[in-house]
């Protein structure tokens, strides 16, 4: 799993560099070694900030919480998916 963070100014001055604090944490505490997390330039959707992509889904108007849920959502549905 890849999640890109906005980090340009508009993304960066409404929480993304807590964002990425979040999902950093939640790697090394659930041991998510596959899951990949990195900071990336303007995703050209200022006024919908922060803005977040996680594989090929952008989530807009993000927070810390939302995307924590949403990662490890994802990541529940596709160990229950290998599970079947």
């Amino acid at each position: 799993m890849k999640i890109k963070v906005c980090g340009w100014s508009a993304c960066s001055d409404n929480f993304s560099e807590y964002i990425v604090k979040r999902i950093k944490n939640d790697i090394e505490f659930y041991n998510l070694k596959w899951v990949e997390i990195e900071e990336t330039p303007c995703m050209w959707m200022c006024k919908k900030w922060p803005n977040v992509k996680i594989d090929e889904e952008i989530i807009n108007y993000a927070n810390p919480l939302k995307i924590s849920d949403r990662v490890l959502k994802k990541l529940w549905l596709k160990k229950k998916k290998k599970s079947k």
